[in-house]
């Protein structure tokens, strides 16, 4: 059983609220607060149902405050509950799941878990 790191959420508060916005037609999901864009997560969707994680990207006016980590999680989240699993090329991502191996179970088995 993988032990459960709790992830810490980020270090400034906004309001409103960050809110998660997939765009299909620009293969990423995108992390707002109101009409501010805080950041990015580019994905490339496979054949096989799988998603290639590529880039974790934050505006630098919201960078080290814990954002990206937000991002991650919130993307991870959304695609577990869909029952689709991930191949982590970002190594933002990588190393996300390194530190909270609860996520683990998101990477897709034909690829080695990080």
């Amino acid at each position: 059983m993988t032990t459960s790191v709790p992830v810490p959420p980020p270090t400034v508060q906004l309001t409103p609220e960050p809110e998660l916005r997939h765009v299909p037609d620009r293969d990423r999901y995108e992390l707002w607060s109101g009409d501010e864009l805080i950041g990015v997560e580019g994905y490339e969707p496979r054949e096989d149902g799988t998603v290639v994680l590529l880039h974790t990207v934050v505006t630098e006016k919201y960078g080290r405050a814990g954002f990206a980590r937000l991002l991650v999680s919130s993307v991870l989240d959304e695609l577990t509950t869909q029952g689709t699993t991930i191949v982590p090329v970002c190594t933002y991502v990588q190393k996300f799941l390194d530190r909270f191996p609860q996520y683990r179970t998101a990477v897709a088995p034909s690829h080695p878990k990080p």
